[in-house]
């Protein structure tokens, strides 16, 4: 562990010493064909790092333990830092965390360990080691989240996002980008109609625009789109953004944001095969400890289930109001809310019971739902805001929550660790998903740049 956290800590003063030198990463030079040139680079070299394992001690000390929880720890704290510190373009080292040195070099590092393991498992299933009931969720689970991870963050350089106002009886070919420059766009869009419904107290039901669509392939498309609901032509996604708010129902235009993310089937392959990989590790879980429990073992992890489902099921009912903004208007709301919860729960009795014996089964099974939780509403996002992660306050957090959990569950696994400390990760991991949870709301870098606080006008 020691050497896990001096190199830790070398990445980090190396980041600085790169911050410091050449200033923030330019994540705009890793577009295509860079980023294709560096997965390939980086495949490369794990392929030779893994190979080259057995005569340099620091590819193999790279798949233990040792040096994969250090990681994580400072991830945890790099995160948290980004969690309590309002994250804006330009800001300062603390202030642009996606683009400071030290927190990219961070993550690389886990990636790189993730990649060094994943090759060591697969060469084991081809020696006929291991079994593949382990196997499978093993290699779902962490396959997934490289693939996820080496994608989301080499293709966000060719992910494009631009605003589009579209009105009445004019066709507009051109956009507004992040950079607040014109582009001229490959298809153009006539409102037709602007569509709103109102609740009884004025706040917003439903909006939506009845728009036309014309691509310079000589396709002409009426459609209808609306929060949740985008509509995709020719490799760009088209959201309802906004509206003239002043004048309501009677709005003349209609804010569109238009998408492309040619890298998105990959990412989703990462994310499918981390669903398959929780929901697998759930039932393996759940599948050895009923086998084995009888009697009263029985009846008490079916009732500590049912109380977890009952109490997720009346804090969604609670949570479901009548009047949802359109923006929680989506098949993905209550699957996303309840899995939750019903994490929450768990890992609220995991922490009172470990005071007498640690729970790792119970940690492993709310650890599948978080998982399952934070994907769904990584989905969902996409489908709603255009975007499957922002690094949103609450994402952030979301993200601690999960690698403070993730800690814990490897720390279980060294020879000889000492369980006390076992116990107060578990401690530490509850009290930070607190934040999460509800936590954020009074958090500065949350309030106003959060797009899970919903107001009237959203």
């Amino acid at each position: 562990m020691k050497e896990g956290f001096l190199v830790g800590g070398g990445l980090i003063f190396a980041g600085l010493a790169l911050q410091l030198s050449v200033g923030s990463v330019v994540w705009d030079a890793f577009a295509w064909p860079v980023n294709g040139i560096v997965l390939a680079g980086f495949m490369v070299m794990l392929t030779a790092m893994a190979y080259l394992r057995k005569k340099v001690y620091a590819f193999q000390w790279m798949t233990t333990y040792q040096a994969s929880i250090p990681a994580m720890v400072y991830a945890v704290v790099l995160t948290i830092i980004m969690g309590l510190t309002r994250q804006q373009e330009g800001g300062t080292w603390l202030n642009n965390m996606l683009s400071f040195w030290p927190f990219v070099l961070i993550y690389v590092y886990i990636t790189v360990i993730l990649g060094l393991t994943i090759h060591r498992r697969l060469r084991n299933i081809f020696r006929g080691e291991g079994s593949m009931k382990n196997d499978i969720p093993f290699m779902l689970n962490h396959l997934g989240l490289f693939i996820a991870l080496t994608t989301a963050t080499l293709g966000n350089a060719d992910m494009q996002r631009v605003k589009m106002i579209a009105t009445i009886g004019n066709p507009e070919w051109r956009a507004l980008t992040q950079e607040e420059t014109v582009k001229e766009m490959p298809i153009a869009i006539e409102l037709k109609r602007f569509i709103m419904e109102t609740y009884d107290n004025g706040s917003p039901k439903r909006f939506a625009s009845e728009i036309q669509v014309l691509t310079k392939t000589g396709k002409n498309i009426e459609t209808i789109v609306e929060v949740n609901k985008p509509y995709e032509v020719d490799g760009w996604k088209i959201y309802q953004y906004g509206y003239d708010t002043q004048m309501g129902p009677e709005s003349q235009v209609s804010i569109l944001e238009l998408v492309s993310d040619p890298w998105l089937p990959l990412v989703y392959a990462g994310f499918y095969m981390m669903l398959a990989g929780a929901v697998l590790m759930t039932l393996m879980v759940l599948w050895r400890r009923l086998r084995k429990a009888t009697g009263k073992a029985l009846w008490v992890y079916l009732a500590l289930f049912v109380f977890a489902s009952l109490f997720a099921y009346f804090f969604f009912d609670s949570y479901n109001t009548k009047t949802l903004v359109p923006a929680l208007q989506s098949p993905w709301f209550a699957p996303h809310v309840f899995v939750y919860i019903f994490a929450y729960t768990l890992l609220g009795v995991a922490v009172i019971i470990a005071w007498w014996k640690l729970t790792d089964d119970l940690v492993y099974v709310s650890l599948a739902f978080l998982t399952i939780g934070m994907l769904f509403g990584a989905l969902w996002a996409k489908e709603a805001w255009g975007h499957y992660w922002s690094w949103d306050p609450k994402e952030t957090w979301a993200a601690i929550t999960w690698i403070a959990y993730l800690i814990y569950i490897h720390y279980r696994q060294v020879p000889r660790h000492r369980e006390r400390l076992a116990l107060w990760m578990l401690v530490v991991s509850f009290v930070l998903l607190q934040m999460c949870w509800w936590g954020i709301n009074y958090l500065p870098s949350a309030q106003g740049s959060s797009v899970h606080t919903y107001s009237s006008s959203e």
